[in-house]
């Protein structure tokens, strides 16, 4: 049994820990011997199956005691002295499976014989903060044996920044189909209104998701009388720049920051739309969620979408840009054959997406390398 350890900061709260949460649940433990850790203290009954161990660095629960911890974990990881301190069993697969601190923690394994895997959810060329800090992020991913990137746009920004040594590879994200199409079935907790045509973003509250953006389009399109609402799913650090920019443009009867849910799916299957306003991504979760529940998508062209949509086959990619945005939602609401071919589009396309399959390609994936590892 092949013993493999998935490194992230934490468990909750975005696309990447929900798809590692696919992933290692769909494995077969007859096959792997599956460790999650994580930096902060998670809810593993909540997120993981049984059979799947999990540790974390750090358990304060207070805010002080959180904040302390984070001032000693940027000390320790800038020493390279996390992983000799915190990794304690002899794994044959380790994982970075975020970028930036998970990268930075397992690039100072001293574990020699074990493959090494960071994983890229973004196109890093466009992550704010990140060219500045390319060279010394490159010397970090040069110790791993391979990096693995959810999208050929995401693996050609990657190349961009830090080269073809190791080699980067594709490999999709998984998508519990099963489990959304299951959640999506329970009622909706609010009343929609009639005549009103219901948009749903989701996702962190932060710059990256552009919902400053998105918010401005809105009050376009209701200074234009369109009859629409918008539901905003997730919670973040812009919360209160959001909120002023909704008050601003006198917006509230029209938008609902509606915070962080563990279920948004009745949400989605209730949405006349689900739009992504992003200005980077890796490849989108919501997206591809919202195929699988045969929901229209609008959406920036942020990295990965042509991949899930084609040339706004399966949807309407938009120019990048609040007029570009606005553009799209005017047009799809003012013809009602273009929504109906979108709403077929999605449900053709949400077809391709099955956890299994996914599952099947990355178990094989790191059957292949760690059996390549064993021979050199």
């Amino acid at each position: 049994m092949i013993k493999i350890l998935f490194f992230i900061p934490s468990l909750s709260g975005g696309g990447a820990e929900k798809v590692l949460c696919n992933l290692v649940n769909h494995m077969d433990q007859d096959q792997f011997d599956i460790t999650v850790q994580t930096i902060e203290e998670g809810q593993p009954e909540k997120y993981l199956n049984q059979g799947i161990r999990y540790r974390s660095i750090s358990h304060c629960q207070t805010g002080l005691g959180k904040k302390l911890f984070s001032y000693w974990f940027r000390l320790l990881a800038e020493l390279k002295l996390i992983y000799p301190l915190y990794i304690k069993d002899d794994y044959d697969i380790e994982v970075a499976y975020l970028e930036c601190d998970a990268t930075k923690v397992m690039a100072a394994s001293t574990n020699k014989k074990a493959l090494k895997l960071a994983w890229v959810h973004c196109d890093l060329s466009k992550k704010e903060g990140i060219p500045e800090c390319a060279a010394k992020m490159k010397k970090q991913y040069q110790k791993f044996d391979q990096v693995i990137c959810v999208s050929e746009d995401a693996r050609r920004g990657y190349l961009s920044l830090f080269g073809s040594e190791p080699e980067a590879v594709v490999l999709g994200n998984v998508i519990d189909d099963e489990e959304i199409l299951q959640k999506a079935e329970e009622p909706l907790p609010i009343r929609k209104e009639d005549g009103v045509k219901y948009f749903l973003a989701v996702g962190r509250l932060t710059w990256q998701k552009g919902f400053d953006r998105l918010i401005k389009v809105f009050a376009k399109l209701r200074d234009e009388s369109y009859p629409v609402h918008l539901w905003i799913l997730g919670e973040g650090p812009e919360r209160e720049k959001l909120e002023q920019l909704i008050e601003q443009h006198q917006l509230r009867d029209r938008i609902d920051l509606m915070g962080f849910h563990d279920n948004p799916y009745p949400y989605m299957k209730a949405a006349d739309c689900v739009v992504c306003s992003s200005r980077y991504e890796g490849i989108s979760t919501v997206v591809t969620e919202a195929l699988i529940l045969g929901k229209p998508v609008i959406t920036t062209p942020c990295t990965g979408m042509e991949e899930l949509l084609g040339k706004s086959e399966y949807g309407m990619i938009a120019e990048d840009s609040e007029d570009g945005l606005y553009d799209s939602i005017c047009a799809f609401l003012c013809s009602e054959e273009l929504e109906g071919h979108y709403i077929r589009a999605a449900q053709s396309r949400g077809e391709a997406f099955s956890a299994d399959r996914s599952v099947g390609a990355i178990q094989d994936f790191f059957m292949r390398e760690f059996e390549r590892k064993t021979v050199i």
